[in-house]
């Protein structure tokens, strides 16, 4: 063998040696997803195990609704395997982002067939025990569909399936959790629908526009909202019809931990009404879904029971 066959041979078996080397690791490579806010993050945990990297987009105080995208999370978008976020109905500041990535990256959680909706026909009107599933009026949809235990299954199962593309060898793995939290959110559903009864009549006002999920799905009593979305203050309209509807048919007025509370607590005191606190998004000891939702109807029965 000569000196150049030689080289050649070295160079071929190194060439080897690495390639080999980079197709492993990427074999290796759990699929990383990135999720746009917390409800989803505690849902996709729940079906990836440890075979999948789940990052969120947004930290917990961030606004789903106005949340200014960096350059960084940009990168963040473009680097993952997939991206799950609710839709444009939620997360507007994400539309033009996503649809420059390739569909088979992107899962649009609102356009997942057998979702359960609750549909608000006016901005401050919730018709108690309608569960809405109304597919038409996509402006009339109330986006935070999490806050159904189903609505929660359904992700799952849509998630196994699309983590079963990126990762074919665990997609049984992915399949059998899925079916275990749509077991576990049927059984909570019972026990939050067993437990919220004493509270059905008790009426209501929440911060924002963005629990009718919950509400109807528990048959629970909300007279108005104090603001529409949390970034945008109420007006002095809104807030003068708001007292006319809650004097003497509510008990409880609920405001929300990272927004101004100030309209809630002056609702509060100028009515003589509760003051709760309700939080649909989680806070940092809130690990599971089903934390989420056991900590959601444990706000509302602390200001709604009688006491």
């Amino acid at each position: 063998m000569t000196l150049l066959t030689t080289s050649r041979y070295l160079m071929a078996l190194l060439s080897c040696l690495l390639f080999g080397g980079y197709a492993a690791a990427a074999a290796d490579k759990n699929p990383t997803v990135l999720v746009s806010i917390k409800p989803l993050m505690l849902i996709a945990q729940e079906v990836a195990g440890e075979q999948v990297k789940i990052d969120t987009l947004l930290p917990i105080q961030g606004s789903p609704h106005d949340y200014p995208l960096k350059i960084s999370d940009v990168q963040r978008l473009r680097a993952a395997d997939l991206v799950v976020w609710v839709g444009p109905e939620l997360e507007t500041f994400l539309t033009r982002s996503l649809n420059n990535l390739p569909a088979a990256r992107v899962l649009t959680t609102s356009d997942l067939p057998g979702l359960y909706w609750s549909t608000v026909k006016e901005a401050d009107e919730v018709q108690p025990g309608a569960h809405g599933h109304n597919h038409s009026h996509r402006h009339d949809r109330d986006p935070h569909l999490w806050l159904d235990p189903h609505n929660a299954a359904v992700i799952a199962h849509a998630l196994a399936a699309r983590l079963a593309l990126l990762d074919p060898v665990s997609a049984d793995d992915f399949r059998r959790r899925a079916a275990e939290f749509e077991e576990k959110m049927t059984a909570l559903d019972a026990e939050l629908r067993i437990g919220l009864e004493p509270v059905r009549k008790q009426g209501f006002a929440v911060y924002h526009q963005g629990y009718t999920h919950f509400v109807n799905r528990y048959q629970l009593q909300q007279l108005g909202y104090v603001a529409y979305s949390p970034e945008r203050r109420p007006g002095a309209k809104h807030l003068y019809q708001l007292r006319q509807a809650l004097s003497g048919k509510a008990v409880c007025v609920f405001a929300e931990p990272y927004y101004d509370q100030r309209s809630a607590r002056e609702l509060s005191e100028s009515l003589g009404l509760r003051m709760g606190m309700l939080d649909p998004i989680g806070a940092e000891h809130i690990q599971s879904y089903e934390g989420l939702l056991r900590e959601m109807a444990a706000g509302f029965l602390a200001c709604l029971a009688e006491v």
